[in-house]
């Protein structure tokens, strides 16, 4: 497969015990999707499959759509149903002959706005945007809502004229304004000054790596995924990280034992993407995502078995990130752009879940499901910020492959 290597080495028996004990379906490892969908452990495995077949159905689905006539899918797991946004009634019996085999799965909801309608509103959207340097939003297409979403704080200085002009468009999006006092929670850049924590010399998905600022101060963030670049280990995180580029990483704390690299190279126009070399032979990199679940004190260790895209809304994603660990969301829309501090992020999915300042350059990633197992996960992208405690944005490791980086993965 390209952009994989499949890692053979033995640093995973140690950890075989989670093998054992996630083979049941009643495994902690479960917890998260659990609460998400609010089902029993014992019911996620059967979902996951169900998601499967879903996104696969989608897939074909899609292409068929004429964004003149439709406005989009989203999938709804639980019901087993793919909800097609209808505009043009009279087009259904068209789909329903083109995928009879499916049928059970579609459900066809009667809407306002075309796919066509909602991209040209959204491109309005994007380009007013840049014209009046609004900062600190986000903008979606969200099928769910058949509409353009907005968010972005009251208090901006371009804000006002940004809204009415905005709603003048066909359709009007959606705007989803923050209240003020939400304000020192909405900083996009999600890298932040933390105390110093235990020490060790893993590198996991969802491992605190720090560097210093122009004050000398720890900016922490959390790690992403192992890849390879020209025979080259490398840790993958969001570009903005650090305050001085070049600049060192240290895997927690600032002790030469843990000296990861540096990060020499990174994007941060249009995308965010970062990578640390591994020049200390004492660091230990392993394709795994090692993090808390907070409200049970937990951890989880989930293997990265492979990499996916997210092609349908309303699919689960999660995220490991060392200030919120391990949360999970419904995926609202993966035509979005983020816009703070003046730059843009595009090629970016949004979903609603726990995230905090630190969590930035975690790992974003789908639970895999094979033969039920728990413990098995797919790389998806990065967290590389959103809306502290609401909504969490990733950006898809399609951006490091066409980098020229490979996922390092573990046998299973």
């Amino acid at each position: 497969m390209k952009n994989i290597y499949i890692y053979l080495k033995t640093l995973l028996i140690p950890f075989a015990f989670i093998l054992q004990n996630c083979s049941t379906i009643n495994c902690l490892q479960f917890e998260p999707l659990a609460w998400l969908w609010n089902v029993s452990n014992e019911e996620v495995p059967r979902l996951l499959d169900l998601e499967k077949i879903l996104i696969s159905v989608d897939s074909k689905l899609q292409p068929l759509l004429n964004g003149s006539y439709f406005g989009g899918t989203y999938l709804d797991i639980k019901a087993i149903k793919i909800n097609v946004n209808t505009v043009d009634q009279s087009k259904v019996d068209e789909i329903k002959k083109k995928k009879e085999s499916d049928q059970d799965y579609l459900n066809f909801i009667a809407v306002n706005n075309t796919l066509s309608q909602l991209t040209s509103t959204f491109n309005q959207t994007f380009i007013l945007a840049q014209q009046l340097n609004i900062t600190n939003c986000i903008i979606s297409i969200e099928p769910e809502f058949n509409n353009v979403v907005i968010y972005l704080r009251m208090d901006d200085g371009n804000n006002k004229e940004f809204i009415e002009k905005v709603e003048t468009f066909n359709p009007s999006p959606i705007i989803n304004l923050l209240p003020n006092e939400d304000n020192e929670e909405i900083l996009f850049n999600s890298s932040t000054l933390v105390e110093k924590r235990n020490i060790y010399t893993i590198v996991d998905g969802g491992s605190p790596i720090v560097s210093l600022n122009h004050d000398n101060d720890t900016r922490t963030c959390s790690a992403g995924f192992w890849m390879r670049n020209n025979n080259q280990d490398v840790i993958l995180t969001a570009g903005h990280c650090p305050e001085i580029f070049p600049t060192l990483f240290y895997v927690n704390s600032f002790h030469n034992d843990h000296l990861i690299g540096p990060m020499d190279a990174r994007v941060i126009r249009l995308y965010d993407m970062g990578f640390i070399r591994r020049t200390n032979p004492n660091i230990f990199f392993r394709p795994v995502i090692r993090q808390l679940i907070r409200e049970i004190s937990q951890f989880v260790q989930l293997f990265i078995v492979g990499s996916s895209e997210i092609t349908s809304c309303g699919t689960h994603i999660c995220k490991a990130g060392q200030s919120t660990g391990i949360t999970c969301g419904l995926v609202s829309a993966f035509t979005s752009v983020g816009i703070y501090d003046h730059h843009l992020r595009v090629r970016t999915f949004i979903a609603p879940m726990d995230n905090a300042p630190g969590d930035s350059g975690g790992s974003m990633f789908r639970y895999n499901g094979h033969n039920n197992e728990s413990y098995l996960a797919d790389a998806v992208g990065i967290y590389v910020g959103g809306i502290f405690g609401r909504m969490a944005m990733g950006m898809s490791m399609s951006v490091a492959y066409e980098l020229g980086y490979s996922l390092i993965t573990a046998q299973y």
